[in-house]
């Protein structure tokens, strides 16, 4: 890491909102122009607050690559504290328009792809109903790549289901979950919707991605069954997933939520595993412990609760 030579400014006596969303836009941007161009200032005006911070800090925070710039280590820790400042400022502000009556504010939500896909939009219709002058914004990917968003500072609320996380996140659950096997209608032998455990060993599993957390949860219960599939297909989507078993070529284990329209129209059928517990986990929010949240924040955690009620309902009888 390279030094520079550092002037008599603290680091902290040069912080203003124009800096920390500079940071912040910068690394999401990767370029100083389209930085500048986010936080509305001109590119000469960016490289000068840039040369004021590192400075600053004694070190180099930008560096150039081939197709424009990017944070460096020292850039990334200040860009993530950054982010966290705005969040702070920005939930300040919700909580003065809450004491004058008002509701506002953005919420930046991420979810892994079972809550993400089957459980947010209806949950984002009803919180819209009651919470009109709140922007969300959503970001969906697997989640392991939820909760190091949520660390960074790019979300500030998590939707995601069984994982490991250190003192940094709160998980609180929110929401019972069951990964069930699903096949193409006949493809094994099921009774009363049950299939023994050494009757998927010569079937190819079909998986979401590594860090997928129904892929974590679904892979334990069938090691601890003594299950040992033919070949594994790694597909990119659960939706990618349903059309392969459909077509017949393998099993999958999804989430209940995933999978109850396509069982209810006999597309797929369900099973759990003869002689073994159901692959039962728990959806989570997951937030920073540091952090509390916003008003908009606990509005839109009560309506999750509120929603998701409804869902768990439909999705048993589904599967059942």
């Amino acid at each position: 890491m390279t030094a520079i030579a550092t002037t008599n400014s603290s680091l902290s006596l040069l912080w203003d909102s124009t800096r920390l969303r500079l940071l912040v836009e910068l690394e999401r941007q990767a370029s100083v122009s389209g930085a500048a161009r986010a936080v509305g200032i001109g590119q000469p005006s960016a490289s000068e607050h840039l040369r004021l911070l590192e400075a600053a800090a004694g070190q180099r925070l930008v560096e150039r690559n081939g197709r424009g710039s990017r944070l460096t280590e020292a850039g990334r820790i200040l860009a993530s504290h950054a982010n966290q400042a705005l969040a702070t400022l920005a939930a300040g502000e919700e909580e003065l328009h809450a004491l004058a009556g008002l509701e506002s504010g953005t919420i930046h939500i991420g979810a892994s792809t079972t809550p993400g896909v089957y459980l947010l939009p209806d949950t984002l219709g009803c919180f819209r109903r009651d919470h009109p002058n709140v922007v969300v914004e959503v970001e969906i990917a697997s989640t392991g790549e939820i909760i190091e968003r949520l660390l960074a500072g790019r979300i500030h609320v998590a939707l995601v289901g069984e994982t490991t996380v250190d003192e940094r996140v709160e998980l609180e659950p929110f929401l019972s979950d069951e990964i069930v096997g699903v096949a193409k209608p006949g493809l094994l032998r099921a009774r009363g919707g049950k299939v023994k455990p050494g009757a998927l060993a010569g079937e190819t599993l079909l998986v979401r991605e590594a860090s997928s957390s129904t892929r974590q949860v679904a892979e334990e219960a069938l090691r601890e069954a003594g299950v040992q599939p033919a070949r594994l297909w790694e597909l990119d989507s659960s939706e990618a997933i349903k059309r392969a078993a459909r077509e017949g070529l393998g099993v999958a284990f999804l989430s209940r939520y995933a999978v109850a329209e396509e069982v209810e129209r006999g597309e797929l059928e369900s099973f759990r595993l003869a002689g073994r517990p159901s692959i039962d986990r728990r959806l989570y929010v997951a937030r920073l412990a540091r952090r509390p949240p916003s008003p908009s924040e606990r509005g839109f955690i009560t309506t999750l609760k509120r929603c998701c009620a409804k869902s768990a309902d439909l999705a048993a009888s589904c599967v059942a």
